[in-house]
């Protein structure tokens, strides 16, 4: 365990708090808590005996240690806290630097042994907000295979027949929101990615931009269509959306199915490094602006243009940067979702969402999928 004198370290909680940036840190996942300490350039990970065999895979840059080498009593060998106030006192750390989601039992924990605690302000790891080639091929793979899946979606629905009460009908059983999410969930899986909270929303249950939709699809009604699956191997997401219906529009749904086309297309041309996500996400305004569109409350209840036009993608589904009111310049390499939408109960709700890599030049689409809007 030799290591450079320094009186203070990072100290993160994998497996648990801190495991996305563990995982940005030094590419090891687990299902249990354990930690990771970067002290000066050297990076150590204190794992169970279980994952040991895992974590010596990683190669000499980091160092493996079980809680066995601290020495502790039996009954404190599964506690966090101490096995992080005493792996820290065996390198000579007088303070540990934490992150704002570091569980208060383990910063007592190392306080009551005598470090310093710091906590550090989010993110951990700003370099993360910029993806590298490796990154950036990850999320390409995530988005391909949101595209498809989403594919998948929109056949099953311009698939479906019109039944005598409105009701979609495929192979003839109802077509429900239910139903959509377990076909597209499968085949996500068989591509080796995981998708919990996948949106198939109709009629108004779309005005609501994170209602997941029950029951029976129905012609004539907007269906909003939200996939956002993460990679199994790698941890990298994907995000996608589109806005579809099967049957006839009518003239409202037509206009705010184009509006927000337009206003997405307007968005994605003023993506570049240096124009602010604040920027962005006012052109998204004013399209609607421009086009009768107005944001308010009506009973209590948002409608209109109620959540911002995207938002940075990576380990985490949603991270920085942010592109909304408060958001700022952008840099060539991140990684973005360019999302508009409008919200009207009695209407429908209408979002359409790609996910882009910002270039030198402007950004570009990390995966295409067709947006149909009649099915």
């Amino acid at each position: 365990m030799k290591s450079k004198k320094s009186t203070s370290a990072l100290l993160l909680i994998g497996g648990g708090a801190d495991a996305v940036d563990v995982r940005y840190a030094s590419g090891f996942s687990a299902p249990d808590p354990f930690l990771f300490v970067r002290r000066g350039e050297e990076d150590f990970l204190l794992v169970s005996a279980l994952e040991m065999g895992r974590a010596l895979k990683l190669g000499p840059a980091i160092s493996c240690v079980t809680p066995d080498a601290l020495e502790l009593p039996p009954n404190a060998r599964r506690d966090l806290g101490r096995q992080a106030a005493a792996f820290l006192e065996k390198m000579g750390c007088k303070k540990a630097l934490v992150s704002p989601r570091c569980p208060i039992g383990v910063v007592r924990r190392m306080e009551k042994s005598g470090l310093r605690v710091k906590v550090l302000k989010d993110p951990v790891f700003a370099e993360r907000a910029v993806k590298d080639p490796a990154e950036i091929r990850a999320l390409r793979q995530a988005q391909r295979a949101t595209a498809h899946a989403m594919k998948t979606a929109m056949g099953l629905i311009a698939g479906a027949e019109i039944g005598g009460d409105g009701d979609l009908i495929l192979d003839g059983a109802p077509l429900t929101s239910e139903r959509v999410r377990y076909l597209v969930s499968v085949g996500l899986l068989e591509k080796q990615f995981h998708a919990e909270e996948i949106i198939v929303a109709g009629g108004d249950q779309g005005t609501d931009p994170h209602e997941r939709g029950t029951g029976p699809l129905r012609a004539g009604e907007l269906i909003v269509l939200d996939i956002f699956p993460r990679s199994e191997v790698t941890g990298y997401w994907g995000d996608m959306t589109r806005t579809v219906i099967r049957g006839r529009p009518s003239a409202a749904q037509r206009k705010q199915y184009r509006t927000v086309l337009a206003a997405q297309k307007a968005a994605l041309a003023r993506v570049a490094p240096g124009v602010t996500g604040a920027e962005i996400h006012q052109t998204v305004c004013d399209v609607f602006a421009e086009a009768g569109y107005e944001t308010d409350r009506v009973d209590g209840v948002p409608q209109g243009f109620i959540h911002s036009t995207g938002h940075g993608v990576g380990l985490e589904i949603h991270e920085g940067p942010s592109v909304s009111p408060a958001g700022g310049p952008l840099q060539a390499g991140q990684v973005i979702t360019i999302e508009p939408g409008l919200y009207y109960p009695g209407v429908g709700g209408v979002r359409i969402e790609d996910t882009v890599v910002v270039t030198e030049e402007g950004c570009s689409l990390l995966a295409t999928c067709p947006k149909r809007f009649v099915l």
